[in-house]
């Protein structure tokens, strides 16, 4: 006998580029999985007018409030501009909804501080995540699972990187995420809160940072003003140090200013035992070595390995077979589906809001050894 299937009401804030993003992953869970939860696109709140919003919602709202009070919505989809997110959470953990928020979780440190203590006030225990979406490619699930089976003993060092070019262009206008109180970062939250995750995921909590910053284009065009510029309040690159507690030191270089990059994100782990890099541009592989392999004769099997991982989900998808190889869009239904999972079995699911709590007080040590030239504790 089938299971009945539990229709879920998704609420989505924002329809900007992640908004586009999260309702395509919804809409696309039943082809990929086999699932007890049908998530329903039922309302959206956006400053765009209905008739530019391509996909079909039963209710629209010109103000996140109003779609936050709305008893009828189930999941709370936060796809608004950072400065947004620290009200729309606190509202949704007063009135306990499923929450699915992208990163950051909040604009600043105060503002996440904030959003932690209405979990303690609230008592609030309901499904939730920050969407870490890199979690969710198989070749870094398969680098978390040879780490945790000491596959490379205990870790010495590593190295991050996450370069762009999206802010190379000097005539590219001001907009909300080059504006301080409304991004409140830019590389770092742009790109480095993905890569401090994984850190985090990886190796373990960070204990301190030593780190500086450059903005290299101090001023950008306003839209639409010809002639008439404003100041730039985020950086353009960061470089940080960092020790982690469990000994390991290593180091995250950012940049959205680095000509000839996309998605140019890779690491390197190097343990006792062994290594692993991944680079995003063939994000179907993960590199491993171990050091345990026969040298001899004439080298045995010493060298590095490439671990073939492309969609190897396991038994939970259906959809496509595991030898396609992978893209950005699947990872992010990946991430839907198992918040989903998480619903259906009445329990949480890493990353939820306190890992992006965690990882705002990395990027807060950051800032503040930016501005101090000293190592600051996280």
């Amino acid at each position: 006998m089938e299971t009945a299937m539990k229709v879920l009401k998704v609420g989505i804030v924002g329809f900007g580029y992640m908004g586009k993003m999260h309702s395509l992953c919804y809409s696309n869970i039943p082809y990929y999985y086999k699932t007890d939860i049908h998530p329903e696109l039922y309302a959206v709140a956006s400053s765009k007018s209905p008739g530019d919003i391509p996909v079909a919602f039963e209710k629209y709202y010109a103000t996140a409030d109003e779609l936050v009070d709305d008893p009828e919505v189930d999941i709370i989809d936060i796809c608004s501009p950072n400065y947004m997110h620290k009200d729309l959470l606190l509202k949704a953990i007063a009135n306990n909804k499923y929450i699915y928020c992208e990163k950051p979780l909040a604009a600043n440190y105060s503002d996440a501080e904030e959003i932690m203590d209405a979990l303690r006030k609230y008592g609030y225990n309901k499904t939730n995540r920050v969407v870490f979406e890199y979690r969710f490619i198989p070749a870094i699930i398969r680098a978390k699972q040879i780490i945790k089976s000491g596959g490379i003993g205990r870790i010495i060092n590593f190295n991050f990187r996450y370069y762009g070019s999206e802010f190379l262009d000097p005539e590219r206008p001001i907009s909300w995420q080059s504006t301080k109180a409304l991004s409140g970062g830019g590389v770092l939250y742009a790109l480095g809160t993905h890569s401090i995750d994984l850190i985090r995921f990886l190796i373990g909590d960070i204990s301190s940072v030593f780190a500086q910053k450059e903005t290299y284009f101090k001023k950008r065009p306003l839209k639409n003003s010809p002639g008439q510029f404003a100041d730039v309040g985020i950086e353009d690159l960061v470089n940080a140090q960092m020790s982690c507690v469990e000994g390991a030191v290593g180091t995250l270089q950012l940049s959205q200013v680095a000509a000839g990059c996309g998605t140019d994100f890779t690491f390197e782990i190097y343990g006792e035992k062994g290594a692993l890099r991944f680079n995003h541009a063939n994000a179907n592989v993960l590199q491993y070595y171990s050091n345990l392999e026969d040298k001899s004769p004439c080298g045995g099997f010493d060298g590095w390995k490439s671990i073939e991982t492309t969609q190897k989900y396991g038994g939970q998808a259906v959809f496509p077979p595991p030898r396609v190889t992978i893209s950005w869009i699947r990872y992010h239904i990946a991430s839907v589906y198992d918040f989903l999972c998480a619903i259906s079995e009445g329990r949480n699911s890493a990353p939820d809001l306190k890992d992006g709590y965690m990882v705002s007080r990395v990027t807060d040590a950051i800032y503040r050894s930016c501005v101090s030239g000293h190592i600051e504790i996280v």
